[in-house]
């Protein structure tokens, strides 16, 4: 279940990495030599990063798949996208649409 704009601006960036650790942990213990990166769960570390909320946090962490992902299909970043006029939910639509061209 994806958490909400409002839910995510409620909590710090670390309760949010935290959450998204324990998925990941969960899902690392679901299969036998599955391997993933765990975010840092330090506030203070995100916050040196401009990143207070978990809204920021999720924020930063779509716009940077959309940056990879974009670059991974056409070569070139896309710059011209303006993350902070997008929503949440449209930033990971625009995920889901660049995922759907990758292939595994």
């Amino acid at each position: 279940m994806t958490q909400t704009e409002t839910e995510l601006s409620k909590m710090t960036a670390s309760e949010h990495a935290r959450n998204l650790n324990n998925k990941t942990r969960t899902w690392l213990s679901e299969g036998e030599g599955r391997m993933a990166m765990l975010l840092v769960e330090d506030q203070d570390f995100w916050a040196n990063m401009g990143l207070v909320t978990g809204l920021d946090l999720a924020r930063d962490i779509a716009a940077n798949t959309i940056s990879g992902l974009y670059k991974e299909q056409h070569g070139i970043r896309p710059r011209w996208l303006d993350f902070s006029k997008m929503t949440l939910a449209e930033m990971e639509a625009k995920v889901e649409e660049l995922e759907i061209g990758v292939a595994y």
